[in-house]
């Protein structure tokens, strides 16, 4: 699996919701603590959603998280 930064792969998730790529339920954007650090298990399900692990449900729950976390911002 490829290693990128925390801010690159928000950036990347930013990019597919915004092209209509990926598809997220509405959300209530958090506050968060402005550490902007994405859990190791939200990694893993990228990883494992890449190579067909786990479904698309379960990876957008996991963006779903970030945004109710404040860790990651949808405009």
């Amino acid at each position: 699996m490829l290693d990128i930064d925390d801010n690159s792969f928000v950036q990347g998730i930013q990019y597919l919701i915004k092209q209509g790529i990926m598809k997220i339920p509405p959300t209530a954007q958090g506050t968060g603590t402005g550490s902007n650090q994405i859990p190791s298990w939200i990694k893993n399900n990228a990883g494992w959603w890449a190579d067909g692990s786990i479904d698309d449900n379960s990876f957008v729950q996991g963006i779903q998280y970030l945004i109710k976390e404040g860790i990651m911002k949808i405009g």
